[in-house]
């Protein structure tokens, strides 16, 4: 009894001792200590690999780009022949086109006076027609809108009225106007009459 009542009363300094130090806290949690190693040929094999696919991927970037511009450079090649085709046709049919105006407006100059010739030849065939052997035109003047002034010479005033008679009994002729008459007689000489006419006439006389 006295030795189990002993060892229940311990000291105080003892029991703090303990409870400031307990033997049971201090317990090694890391049984072993880890060794830390890198594996340089496993990694670089990686890394051997990534840069080989990287270079691949680049190789083939270039190479589509590469091909992609020699593919757009024939296409610009291809159009550029085109455009030059079609400019040199352009060119060609344009000196061809002026060719063939300029013969054009020569031609249709050409039939102009051609058709101006033949129009004051049927004219002149028709007044020759209409007029009496007494009377000789000294001047003409006019255009093919159909109206004329001739000066005209015959032996007498009584020529003059035959004449214009005789221009009127033509149904091609519209109006005849004697604007002057006048006798250069004298006690020397017989003399002749010197006349004035204006002459309308249907102009489809000149087209027929």
């Amino acid at each position: 009894m006295f030795l189990q009542k002993g060892k229940l009363n311990k000291p105080e300094g003892a029991k703090k001792h303990e409870l400031q130090n307990p033997k049971i806290l201090e317990v090694n949690l890391i049984k072993e200590e880890a060794a830390v190693s890198f594996n340089w040929s496993k990694n670089l094999l990686v890394l051997a690999l990534v840069l080989f696919l990287a270079g691949l991927v680049v190789t083939e970037v270039y190479f589509g780009l590469n091909w992609w511009e020699e593919q757009e450079a024939a296409q610009v090649q291809v159009l550029s022949d085109k455009v030059a085709k079609l400019d040199a046709e352009a060119s060609k049919l344009k000196k061809s086109a002026t060719a063939a105006l300029s013969y054009k407006e020569k031609s249709a100059v050409f039939t102009d006076l051609l058709n101006n010739h033949i129009y004051w030849s049927n004219f002149f065939n028709w007044l020759e027609k209409n007029t009496l052997s007494s009377v000789h035109y000294e001047g003409f003047s006019g255009t093919l809108d159909g109206t004329y002034s001739l000066a005209a010479t015959t032996d007498t005033y009584a020529d003059v009225s035959w004449q214009v008679k005789a221009f009127l009994n033509d149904p091609l002729v519209q109006e005849v106007e004697v604007t002057s008459a006048a006798s250069s007689k004298s006690k020397t000489n017989s003399g002749q009459v010197s006349f004035g006419l204006v002459l309308k006439v249907n102009p489809d006389i000149f087209k027929k």
